[in-house]
C-alpha cells in the first residue's frame, strides 16, 4: 500500500512541476524576447542616424566601418548588408555564439530569428537577428530551476522510502517470528527495539504470545487431568477445539492493539497496547460494547464503525480503514488505522470478531511536516516564494475585480549581511524571526506576509482606498522594524527599507509588480535606507539606465577591455623611483581611454567591483613578477574599494590571488583604501587590515584629510603610511590653510611612527617645500604623468632628479608655520 503511494505523489509533483514551468518559460521567454526585439530596435534607430551622413558623401570606409561596429554593439545581430548607389557591403559575424542549450529547447521557445529591411533614401539596410543569446539566458534560468526541484524531489522520495524501509524490516520480523511460534517455537520473543511503533508491536507479541503460551499449558494440563476422565472426554475435547480455534484466528490477527469481542459486540480480550491507546483497563473493558471503548472521533468514524461490524457479525468479509481518530478515555485523540474480522469455528460459524489497530500519528505527522515545508520557510514560518506566487494571483485578480488598490511591499533588513557576519550566522537567524514575527503580527488575517530568502520580506497590503492608508501603514510598520532586536539579553540595532509598487487596476502582472517593488527598494536603499519609497515610472527608466550601464561595464571586464596605468613614486631626498601605484583605465573601443571616475561609480554598490578588484590585483602581481627583474624592491600599491575590501572572505580569496604568483613576495604589495570607506565599521575593517598585515601586506590610508581625520580612528586602524589628498598639496603654495594642513598631517605621522607620502606634486617647487616639511616620498604630474606598462621601464631609465630637489634637501627642516619666524620676522611663504 505505501508503495503505491508513489504513483499519486509523483503525478502530483509531475503536474505541479509542468505548470511551474510552463509559466516559467513564458515569462522567462517573454522577457527575453522583449529585450530582444527592443536591442533590435535601438539598434535600427542608431543605425539610421549613423549611416545618413556617411550615405550623403558616400563614404564607403566609414559605412564599412559603421556596418562592423553594428555587431559590436548587439550580439544578436549576425549580417548586416548595405546597398547603395555606390555598392554594396556587408558585415557578417565571423564567430557566431555557441549556444549551451540542447537543440530541441528552441522549440519551445517564441523566440526566432528574423530579419529588418530599411531604407535610407536610396539605399537599402538590411539587417539579420540570431536569438542565440536570449535562448541560452532562458536555458540558464530553466535549467537552474530543474535542478532544484530533481533534488527537492530525490528528497521527497527518500523520506518516504525510508519510511517504507522501516516498515517493511518490522512486519517481516512479525511475520518470522508468528511462523515459528505457530510452528510450535513457543518460546520465541521479539526483541524491544527500534522505533517506537516496532517497540509497541513487539511488546504486543511478547504479551499475546506468553499468554498464549500459559494457555497451551493449561490445555496439556487439562489433557493430563481428562485421561482420567474418560467419561467427559468427549465433551472436554470440543471445548479445547472452541478455544484453540479462538487462539489461532486471534494470534494470526496480532498487530499492535488487540480487541476480541462476542457476536454482541462485548468486549472479551483486550491487549496492553490496546488498553494504553483507549485508556481502558482489562477489568474495566470486559464485558462493554465495543463501541464505548474504541471511541472514532471523527465525522461519521463511529457510524462506519458499528455498520461495519455488523456487516462482521452477519458473516462478511474483513474491513480495513484507515485515518480515524481515536479519542481516549482522558479525552486526549491519536490517528489509527484499524483492521476487523470476524472469529469463525472450523465450520465456518461466526463467534465473534477481533479487532487490530495501531498508532499511526507520527507517520501522519511527517507527511504533514513535508506538506508544511513545501510552502513555508522552516526558520521563520512565514510563507515561501511558491506560496506567495499562489496568493498574490488571487489579491491581483481580486483587486481588479473590486476596483481596490493593492499594495506590494518589499521590506529588506539594513546592512542586515554586516550583522550576520560580525555578530555570527545564529544571531542573524533570531534577528530574522523576530522580525518575521513583528510583520506576522501586522498582517494578521486580513494581510499576508511571506519570506523570499535572506533577509527579504513581501507584505501585501490589499483592499486600500488610497495611498494614504498605505502611508500609515509603513509608519506603523518601519517603528514596529526599527524596536531593538534582543537576541541572547543584548539589544542589537536594526531598521529596514522598504520599496512599494501598487497595483491600480491596470494590466500587470505579479512578477511585474514585484520587479517595480524591487527596483523602489533600490532607490530607499540608495536614498539613505531605514525609509519605505513608492515605485515611479520615470525613475524606473533612470534605474534600466543605470543597470544597462552595469551592464556595459560587466561586459567590459569579461572583454579584457580594462587596463592598468602606472604612476611612479619618487623618494626625493635618495633620488630613486621606490615603487608604483596602478591606476585603473577602461580602453573602450569606440570612446577611448575612460577614467575611473567615469565608471567605477556605477557599479560600487554591485558584486561587479569585487571582479574588477581581483582582476586588478592579478595584473598588478603580475606586472610586478616581471618588473623584479629590473628592481626587485619596488612596491605597487593598488586601491581596493569599500564592498569588496569588507566582504567576509576577502582574505581568503587574497591568499589565493597572492598564491598564484610565488615569486612575488607579499610585501611588495601595499593596498590603499579610503579614510572614509574604513570608518563605515572600524573594527571590521581594523580586523581585516590585522589579517592581511599577518601575510606581509601593508596599508596606505588615502585621501587623509578629507574624512573624519580624527586622531582616535587613526590610532585604531593599523595603516602603514598616510597619503595626503592631492587637493592640499596642490594649492599649499598659495593657501596658508592647506600648508597648515599639510604640516599638520606629517606631524601627526610621524608622532604616530608611520610614514607619509604627498600625491598632487606638480612642480619642482612643491616637492622643495615638501621636504622641509618632513615629507620625501610624493607622487604626481610633476614627476610623472601615469603610463602604459610597457612605457615605464623607458621612463625610469630616462629620469633624471631635479638639482633644485638635492638642494632643498640641505635646507634645514621647517619647525613653525607661523606667519612670522622667531628670529627676524621672515615670511615662511618666502622660503618657497
Amino acid at each position: 500500500m505505501y508503495s503505491r503511494l508513489f504513483v499519486p505523489i509523483f503525478a502530483i509533483i509531475a503536474v505541479v512541476v509542468g505548470v511551474r514551468y510552463h509559466l516559467m518559460l513564458a515569462s522567462e521567454t517573454g522577457y527575453a524576447n522583449a529585450r530582444y526585439q527592443k536591442d533590435a530596435g535601438e539598434l535600427v534607430a542608431h543605425l539610421r542616424k549613423t549611416l545618413a551622413p556617411a550615405l550623403a558623401t558616400p563614404d564607403r570606409g566609414s559605412l564599412d566601418t559603421t556596418l562592423s561596429t553594428a555587431l559590436l554593439l548587439n550580439p544578436d545581430l549576425s549580417a548586416a548588408r548595405l546597398d547603395f548607389a555606390g555598392g554594396h557591403l556587408e558585415a557578417l559575424r565571423s564567430v557566431p555564439a555557441v549556444p549551451d542549450y540542447p537543440g530541441w529547447f528552441t522549440r519551445f521557445s517564441t523566440i526566432t530569428p528574423f530579419n529588418r529591411t530599411i531604407h535610407l533614401g536610396n539605399a537599402t539596410l538590411a539587417l539579420s537577428f540570431e536569438p542565440t543569446l536570449p535562448l541560452m539566458q532562458v536555458w540558464r534560468t530553466i535549467y537552474q530551476q530543474a535542478i532544484i526541484s530533481v533534488v527537492n524531489v530525490t528528497v521527497i522520495y527518500t523520506l518516504l522510502g525510508l519510511i517504507i524501509f522501516a516498515n517493511k524490516r518490522m512486519l517481516r520480523r512479525l511475520a518470522d517470528a508468528t511462523n515459528r511460534f505457530q510452528s510450535g517455537d513457543h518460546d520465541v520473543r521479539l526483541p524491544i527495539s527500534g522505533t517506537l511503533e516496532a517497540r509497541m508491536l513487539a511488546s504486543t507479541f511478547n504479551n499475546m504470545a506468553q499468554r498464549v503460551q500459559a494457555l497451551v499449558h493449561k490445555l496439556q494440563q487439562s489433557q493430563n487431568d481428562l485421561s482420567a476422565q474418560l467419561t467427559r472426554t468427549l465433551l472436554a475435547q470440543q471445548q479445547l477445539q472452541v478455544e484453540k480455534d479462538r487462539i489461532e484466528v486471534t494470534l494470526a490477527s496480532i498487530g499492535d492493539a488487540v480487541i476480541t469481542t462476542d457476536l454482541t459486540g462485548g468486549i472479551e480480550t483486550i491487549n496492553e497496547v490496546a488498553q494504553q491507546l483507549t485508556g481502558w483497563s482489562e477489568a474495566r473493558a470486559r464485558g462493554m460494547q465495543l463501541h464505548q471503548v474504541f471511541i472514532l472521533a471523527n465525522n461519521f468514524g463511529q457510524h462506519s464503525l458499528l455498520k461495519s461490524m455488523k456487516a462482521i457479525y452477519a458473516g462478511g468479509e474483513m474491513v480495513k480503514v484507515g485515518n480515524q481518530s481515536l479519542r481516549n478515555r482522558m479525552g486526549q485523540t491519536s490517528t489509527v488505522e484499524y483492521t476487523a474480522n470476524a472469529i469463525r469455528t472450523p465450520q465456518g460459524e461466526v463467534q465473534g470478531s477481533v479487532l487490530v489497530f495501531r498508532d499511526v500519528t507520527e507517520r501522519r505527522q511527517l507527511m504533514q511536516q513535508i506538506s508544511w515545508q513545501s510552502n513555508h520557510d522552516i526558520l521563520t514560518g512565514l510563507p515561501n516564494r511558491t506560496a506567495l506566487a499562489q496568493r498574490f494571483e488571487q489579491e491581483v485578480e481580486r483587486a481588479r475585480e473590486h476596483g481596490h488598490l493593492l499594495a506590494v511591499c518589499l521590506f529588506d533588513l539594513d546592512h542586515f549581511q554586516h550583522v550576520n557576519q560580525s555578530l555570527g550566522q545564529a544571531v542573524g537567524d533570531e534577528i530574522l524571526k523576530q522580525a518575521a514575527s513583528r510583520l506576522h503580527d501586522f498582517a494578521g488575517q486580513r494581510h499576508y506576509v511571506a519570506r523570499l530568502g535572506g533577509d527579504e520580506f513581501v507584505l501585501l497590503l490589499p483592499e486600500l482606498n488610497d495611498r494614504a492608508a498605505i502611508e500609515y501603514a509603513m509608519g506603523k510598520l518601519m517603528a514596529a522594524l526599527a524596536r531593538d532586536y534582543i537576541c541572547d539579553g543584548e539589544a542589537v540595532s536594526m531598521s529596514a527599507s522598504v520599496g512599494i509598487a501598487v497595483y491600480t487596476g491596470n494590466d500587470i502582472s505579479a512578477d511585474s509588480l514585484l520587479r517595480h517593488a524591487d527596483q523602489a527598494l533600490y532607490q530607499a536603499k540608495i536614498t539613505g535606507r531605514n525609509r519605505h519609497h513608492f515605485f515611479d515610472a520615470d525613475l524606473d527608466e533612470q534605474v534600466r539606465t543605470h543597470h544597462n550601464r552595469r551592464t556595459e561595464v560587466r561586459a567590459a571586464v569579461r572583454a579584457n577591455e580594462l587596463a592598468l596605468y602606472y604612476q611612479p613614486k619618487l623618494d626625493m631626498r635618495k633620488g630613486r623611483i621606490i615603487g608604483m601605484e596602478a591606476l585603473l583605465r577602461w580602453e573602450h573601443p569606440l570612446r577611448g581611454t575612460i577614467s575611473p571616475g567615469d565608471f567605477l561609480p556605477i557599479v560600487e554598490h554591485s558584486d561587479v567591483i569585487v571582479d574588477i578588484g581581483e582582476w586588478v590585483l592579478r595584473e598588478a602581481l603580475r606586472q610586478l613578477e616581471s618588473w623584479r627583474a629590473f628592481d626587485a624592491d619596488w612596491v605597487i600599491s593598488v586601491n581596493i574599494a569599500a564592498r569588496h575590501f569588507q566582504r567576509h572572505d576577502f582574505v581568503e580569496r587574497l591568499k589565493g590571488i597572492l598564491a598564484e604568483f610565488p615569486d612575488v613576495p607579499p610585501h611588495m604589495l601595499e593596498l590603499e583604501i579610503l579614510e572614509s570607506s574604513a570608518l563605515s565599521d572600524i573594527s571590521h575593517v581594523r580586523s581585516i587590515m590585522l589579517d592581511c598585515q599577518a601575510l606581509g601586506i601593508s596599508f596606505a590610508l588615502d585621501d587623509f584629510g578629507t574624512g573624519y581625520s580624527s586622531m582616535s580612528y587613526l590610532k585604531r586602524l593599523p595603516a602603514d603610511v598616510l597619503k595626503i589628498d592631492q587637493s592640499f598639496v596642490r594649492n599649499m603654495l598659495v593657501d596658508r590653510d592647506d600648508l597648515h594642513l599639510v604640516s599638520a598631517v606629517i606631524g601627526l605621522a610621524r608622532s604616530f611612527g608611520l610614514g607619509v607620502i604627498a600625491e598632487g606634486v606638480e612642480t619642482i617647487e612643491h616637492g622643495a617645500m615638501l621636504m622641509r616639511l618632513g615629507c620625501d616620498l610624493v607622487q604626481g604630474y610633476g614627476i610623472a604623468r601615469p603610463m602604459p606598462a610597457d612605457d615605464v621601464l623607458a621612463w625610469v631609465a630616462s629620469f633624471d632628479t631635479a638639482t633644485v630637489w638635492q638642494a632643498a634637501a640641505s635646507l634645514p627642516p621647517i619647525m613653525s608655520l607661523h606667519d612670522n619666524s622667531a628670529a627676524g620676522g621672515t615670511s615662511q611663504m618666502a622660503l618657497i
